[in-house]
């Protein structure tokens, strides 16, 4: 067990050393705050400290005096009310920017990290860590920190002074907080681990509401409403009964720590008045003891509770950590340039996403410059991977073979500016929440309004981007849900046609379109295809009959290549599947690449 818990002390350190370095940036404010708390419980004592001598001198009948002290005491009280303010303010400012700061440097990060880690997560689960973990974070800072500097030092100056005053009687009074702080620290390990429960399960209702709204039309068609519903139910359940035992086990702590608070005040006012009428003690001392003794006793209710917050918050934050911690993609790395070597280069290259389960075996190929060459196959062949280790989505081990772009590798190669080589087109071509004209310029954001236009007349989009309510202004929805599969795609067509990059991927972009549709994208894709090398993926084997090349891929090998023409006198695989498939087109108008 010890090997764990050091573990876990260790991860909560390390986390929130991360969270220093984010406020040591605002450390001003953080200083005005951190050094007003200061002020402000040293205030509280030296108001103690003026209460004793007032009373003792109205005691005396030294009525001058009397008057002095009083006046000091609310010059300390005015001086008092700004500590405190900034107290507050400056930590809650300090706090805000360093949130903002953390957010900005997990979205950023977010944007580094590599394909693969993206993809075995669930977008869900990362939006709760940003949102509800963060929060969670910003309330603690805002909350809690500044309380972590003025109730200690408040407690440390009421102690010293009250033993001052009397030793035996603060001594006595206290003998129940060591009991308060095991109390609390027990009960704070578990709220620890129940909060870092609470927000996964947090996250897995996040994931389960993302996947309902995202995939609306099949959970209507597919009836599934009822049960996801049924799912999301279970997870709020469970979120309940988590947040619930935290509260249960604080609701617990708050009034046995009150009790044990309230001991201490019974206890001096029963032993004080004993030692008055033996003319050990004031009754100035005594009311000033009882004073700095309900201050001392203040941070003594409020540590317990910071300590709970503070397990809690480490729960969130190490959530948040734990994102930072994933390796961000190499941003260095060699530049590729343009040259007159063969756009793509494929040498032996074998790959696999899991050990065991190769996906690419020994696959090696050229594709030459300005060609158009369709990769066809069964599902699961490996076309997919290919444009995936062609932009650097996963990298290449050692011995795993090479792949080239103008002749120089991908390994080790700058990811952005091997990107910049690629245009893709998908068949559900991601649309971003903004306008049409944001979509298009995506391609090249520093591109012109009238460039942005001229992409979207050759990709055969300007006649119905102008029929829109406010043309190239119009809002297109999530995800371009305002607009038909034919428009998102026309749309993705003047997006990498504004890019004017030299390879173009192509992830069969007509397959889920209607006949009429298909059409005007297959014009689009002339234009976009024009003087560009071009690798498509296939599925249905007529829409590739006018590609230069046709190279079949099963179990990750290329087993066939050739012409349209040749693979069918061929008589192999591809022959196999296109008469399958033209057995099944009844007649239907075949759109060709071109």
């Amino acid at each position: 067990m010890a090997a764990p818990k050091s573990k876990r002390v260790y991860a909560a350190w390390k986390a929130f050393r991360w969270l220093l370095t984010f406020v040591s940036r605002h450390r001003g404010w953080m200083i005005a705050g951190t050094v007003s708390a200061i002020a402000a419980a040293i205030i509280e004592v030296w108001t103690g400290s003026l209460i004793e001598q007032l009373t003792s001198q109205a005691e005396n009948g030294a009525g001058p005096v009397v008057i002095e002290i009083v006046w000091t005491v609310f010059l300390v009280i005015l001086i008092g009310v700004p500590a405190k303010y900034l107290m507050i303010y400056g930590v809650e400012k300090s706090s805000a920017f360093a949130v903002r700061d953390i957010r900005n440097h997990v979205m950023n990060h977010i944007g580094k990290l590599p394909i693969h880690y993206v993809e075995k997560q669930h977008s869900g689960d990362i939006l709760s860590r940003i949102s509800s973990d963060l929060q969670l974070i910003h309330q603690f800072m805002s909350r809690d920190l500044a309380q972590w500097f003025y109730h200690p030092l408040l407690f440390v100056g009421c102690f010293t002074y009250l033993i001052w005053i009397q030793w035996e009687l603060m001594m006595y009074s206290l003998l129940l907080f060591p009991v308060s702080l095991l109390v609390s620290h027990w009960i704070g390990k578990q709220l620890q681990q129940l909060t870092e429960e609470a927000q996964a399960n947090m996250g897995r209702m996040n994931m389960n509401l993302q996947d309902t709204l995202g995939g609306m039309p099949v959970v209507k068609s597919y009836l599934l409403s009822g049960m996801l519903f049924r799912s999301y139910q279970s997870l709020l359940l469970l979120t309940a009964q988590k947040k619930l035992a935290v509260k249960k086990r604080e609701s617990w702590v708050n009034p046995l720590l009150s009790t044990l608070m309230l001991s201490p005040i019974i206890f001096a006012v029963s032993y004080g008045s004993y030692l008055i009428s033996k003319g050990e003690l004031g009754t100035g001392e005594l009311i000033a003891f009882l004073y700095l003794l309900n201050l001392c006793l203040e941070p003594l209710d409020h540590i317990p509770e910071l300590i709970t917050h503070t397990f809690e918050m480490s729960g969130a934050l190490k959530r948040v950590s734990d994102i930072l911690e994933q390796p961000a993609e190499n941003q260095e790395g060699h530049a590729i340039t343009k040259t007159a070597s063969p756009p793509v280069e494929f040498r032996d290259v074998s790959f696999s996403y899991e050990t065991g389960s190769p996906i690419l075996q020994n696959l090696s190929f050229t594709v030459p410059e300005g060609k158009t060459i369709a990769l066809v196959g069964a599902s699961g062949g490996g076309k997919s991977t290919v444009f995936k280790l062609l932009c650097g989505f996963y990298p290449l081990e050692d011995g795993q073979g090479n792949i080239s772009v103008f002749g120089q590798q991908v390994k080790g190669s700058n990811p952005e500016q091997l990107r910049s080589h690629f245009s893709v087109v998908t068949q559900e071509s991601y649309l971003f929440s903004g306008t049409v004209a944001d979509n298009i310029a995506y391609g090249r954001q520093d591109a012109s309004m009238d460039e942005v236009i001229a992409a979207a007349k050759s990709a055969q989009a300007h006649a119905f981007i102008m029929s829109l309510p406010e043309g190239y202004q119009t809002y297109v929805g999530e995800r371009g849900g305002f607009l038909s599969g034919g428009q998102r795609q026309r749309i993705a067509i003047a997006r990498a046609l504004l890019k004017n990059a030299p390879i173009l991927l192509l992830d069969e972009p007509t397959s889920a379109l209607d006949p009429e549709s298909e059409g005007a994208v297959q014009e689009a894709l002339q234009v976009l295809m024009s003087e560009r090398t071009t690798i498509v993926i296939a599925h249905r084997l007529s829409t590739v009959q006018n590609a230069d090349e046709i190279w079949v891929l099963e179990q990750g090998r290329l087993v066939e290549a050739g012409t349209h023409a040749q693979l069918l006198e061929k008589k192999g695989l591809y022959a196999q599947s296109y008469l399958q498939e033209f057995a099944g087109l009844a007649e239907s108008k075949e759109v060709v690449y071109t």
